[in-house]
């Protein structure tokens, strides 16, 4: 019996991650012998979801988990009701749909059927789809159809790359494993140059502000070791040509293109500006939401003479306030604020035990949020939810003690 759920469970955590890095139950683009592959994913994924939601005999609810499941419900009630009012687009019936039928069911399995080694299976699952794609990158098979030749993944843009390559990054530096040290850096430089290779500001800043607050919470046990490491490789970027070399790869220049002497291009703060500001705008006049995939419509409409070029304002934010309301947005707030809290607590509970998994999930989340505010939608903050459902887990994710 246990062997048949341990099969269940793996199976389920395959078809999670291959949706979870799909990101949608159907793409025309990913069609083998006349079989759309997301959509065969989607039908196992969704008949082992129902068979593991059937097996839930218990829930235990906490503050964090209320609110986590309120917000959730926020948006599946607000947007029907929304759609009434306003139209209902294509691109807002796929991302409507899109959440509801992978990332909501995925939230529900970790949150009330995982425990530390199933989570420790889907990150190492995820973990692997960061090395393909770093893979595929290294053997040029990786740029997409852009005209700026920038590092891109199979179907998608450069900030998803480097966003992957950033979870990697992150994953391998936490994640409790025997692995060399001396291979574990060196995975961890490579995916960090092919992160700069994307070109993408967005996930190095918050690769960056990650790296910051790892530094503030820990600067008596690390402070020693970052300043002979900066001694080595300094003089070795600086005196060996590597550091040029680097430059040349990618669109590494693009990344610092905005603090350059000659003050770079400000195009994507201008824009990023200008989608705060037509936000806002919206949100006076209708503030509780004008439902998914309406935001650039809408916000035309109010300013015919500043128009949106993008269907979303690429702030995870401003994203919920405007598609879902006022109130959501107060709901995820008070869920971030709690699911931060709450896993910092976790961390500095369980920071004697080696197998702890916490500060991997702490650093995760700081990642993925930031990263939310910059670039990105709701279903591309996936990944930001996967990571908030295993610190929702009531077990504590620590290897448990044999007397």
């Amino acid at each position: 019996m246990k062997s048949k759920r341990s099969v269940l469970y793996w199976v389920f955590m395959l078809a999670s991650c291959a949706l979870l890095s799909i990101g949608r139950v159907y793409d025309e683009r990913l069609v083998i012998m006349n079989i759309n592959l997301p959509v065969l994913i989607s039908i196992v994924f969704a008949v082992l979801f129902i068979m593991i939601l059937l097996s839930i005999k218990k829930v235990v609810f906490s503050k964090s988990k209320v609110l986590f499941y309120i917000f959730y419900l926020s948006i599946l009630i607000t947007t029907p009701i929304l759609w009434l009012v306003f139209d209902v687009t294509k691109f807002g019936f796929d991302k409507f749909f899109n959440f509801l039928l992978i990332i909501v069911p995925i939230s529900i399995v970790i949150i009330e059927k995982y425990d530390r080694k199933d989570v420790v299976n889907i990150i190492y699952i995820l973990l692997g789809i960061s090395f393909f794609l770093a893979l595929l990158s290294l053997l040029g098979l990786s740029l997409s159809e852009r005209i700026d030749g920038r590092t891109a993944i199979l179907g998608g843009g450069p900030i998803v790359f480097s966003r992957w390559m950033g979870f990697g990054i992150i994953s391998l530096f936490f994640l409790p494993s025997r692995i060399n040290i001396i291979y574990k850096y060196i995975l961890i430089v490579i995916l960090f140059v092919l992160a700069l290779s994307s070109g993408s500001r967005g996930p190095i800043l918050a690769l960056f502000l990650t790296g910051l607050v790892y530094i503030l919470f820990n600067f008596n046990k690390v402070f020693f070791r970052i300043s002979l490491v900066l001694c080595f490789i300094i003089p070795i970027l600086l005196f060996t040509g590597l550091g040029k070399d680097l430059s040349n790869v990618g669109k590494f220049d693009r990344v610092f293109m905005n603090i350059s002497k000659k003050g770079g291009s400000s195009q994507s703060l201008i824009t990023r500006t200008d989608f705060a500001i037509g936000s806002f705008i919206l949100l006076q006049n209708y503030p509780l939401g004008v439902g998914p995939g309406n935001w650039q419509i809408v916000s035309n409409k109010l300013r015919p003479t500043h128009l949106m070029s993008l269907e979303y304002p690429h702030n995870l934010l401003l994203e919920v306030a405007c598609e879902y309301g006022i109130q959501t947005l107060i709901l995820i707030l008070l869920l971030l604020t709690h699911v931060f809290y709450l896993s910092y607590n976790k961390m500095l509970k369980y920071r004697a035990e080696n197998s702890s998994l916490y500060p991997l999930l702490f650093y995760l989340f700081i990642f993925f949020i930031l990263n939310s505010l910059v670039s990105g939608m709701l279903n591309d903050s996936r990944l930001l939810f996967v990571i908030i459902s295993c610190i929702l887990i009531h077990q504590p994710l620590i290897t448990k003690r044999t007397n």
